[in-house]
């Protein structure tokens, strides 16, 4: 790992981040991207892969992908509810994993209520290959 670019790339995060906004610390040091996709009610969030995200048997941790997941669930509830969702409960299946490339998450409704969401998230490379899949329950704030 290239000490030099981590302390770079940590201190961009901290001047990136600014509480109750979208500009949040996590999401600039692992590079997050957004889209949102209105037509199909969808948001899919990017991140390069990297070394900091590896487990110790050097693959991605499953808390990243979980993360990345959540992340992009919470954001779809967010932007196409009437108000901000919380998770309730996650559940997440890791079908492969991958060192290089890209992550690329998305995530849509698979039942929009008043009250609570029933989120799908799919978790894949920059080759279109299934990683994993998180299923979620989100409650409205």
């Amino acid at each position: 790992m290239d000490e030099r670019k981590m302390m770079d790339r940590f201190k961009q995060a901290l001047q990136d981040h600014e509480d109750g906004t979208p500009q949040l610390f996590m999401y600039s040091l692992l590079d997050f991207s957004f889209e949102y996709d209105e037509e199909k009610e969808m948001v899919v969030v990017k991140a390069p892969i990297s070394e900091i995200m590896y487990n110790p048997v050097g693959y991605i941790h499953g808390g990243i992908i979980t993360y990345m997941a959540d992340t992009a669930m919470g954001h779809l509830c967010a932007a196409f509810g009437d108000q901000p969702s919380v998770s309730l409960e996650l559940k997440t299946q890791f079908f492969r994993t991958t060192k290089t490339g890209e992550l690329i998450t998305k995530a849509y409704f698979i039942k929009k209520g008043k009250q609570v969401q029933f989120v799908e998230c799919r978790i894949e490379d920059d080759q279109e290959r299934l990683l994993s899949k998180v299923t979620g329950t989100f409650y409205t704030v």
